[in-house]
C-alpha cells in the first residue's frame, strides 16, 4: 500500500493513496454562504465544482498555513453507498509518500486515533486518516451537484 503523508500545523497524517484522485496546488475558491468555517468554498476542477474543506480548521480549529507545499488533496467519497463524489481537502506539507510492507493493513483499537508504526512512516506519531470517520455527514456543495 502507498501512503500519502501530510500535516496540519505540526501533526502528521497518512491516507491510503487509493483514496486520492489527485493532488493539486491551492486554488482560489468561491465562498458558499452560511456554511461552517472549515468549508473554504468551491473550486473548479476540470470544469466541475467541488467543495474544499480546510482540514486544519476541521480538526484543529486553526487554518492551514499558505505555504508552497500547501495542497488540495482530491479524494473520492461515497454518498449513501450509491455514488462517489470528489471533495478537496486542504492540507500542509503534502509532499511525501511511503510504501508499506506487502500485505500491511492498518489496525484500529476502538474509536481512539490510530498512530502508524514509525518504522513504516519514518516519522514518529503519524495518524491514520480515514475520511469516513473525520468528514461531516453533510458537506454543503455536494447536494446540488450532478450525479
Amino acid at each position: 500500500m502507498l501512503l500519502l503523508l501530510f500535516t496540519l500545523q505540526d501533526e502528521a497524517y497518512a491516507i491510503d493513496s487509493t483514496r486520492v484522485v489527485e493532488v493539486i496546488p491551492f486554488l482560489l475558491t468561491q465562498k458558499i454562504p452560511m456554511t461552517p468555517k472549515f468549508i473554504i468554498g468551491m473550486a473548479n476542477y476540470r470544469g466541475k465544482p467541488i467543495p474544499v474543506l480546510d482540514l486544519g480548521l476541521l480538526l484543529n480549529d486553526q487554518p492551514c498555513r499558505q505555504q508552497l507545499n500547501t495542497r488540495i488533496i482530491l479524494i473520492s467519497i461515497s454518498l449513501d453507498n450509491q455514488f462517489k463524489k470528489i471533495v478537496g481537502l486542504l492540507a500542509e506539507n503534502v509532499t511525501d509518500t511511503v510504501r508499506t510492507p506487502k500485505g500491511w493493513q492498518p489496525k484500529q483499537a476502538g474509536q481512539s486515533p490510530m498512530f502508524l508504526d514509525s518504522t513504516i512512516t519514518r516519522q514518529p506519531m503519524v495518524r491514520w486518516f480515514q475520511p469516513e470517520q473525520i468528514l461531516p455527514d453533510e458537506i454543503p456543495g455536494l447536494s446540488f451537484m450532478e450525479q
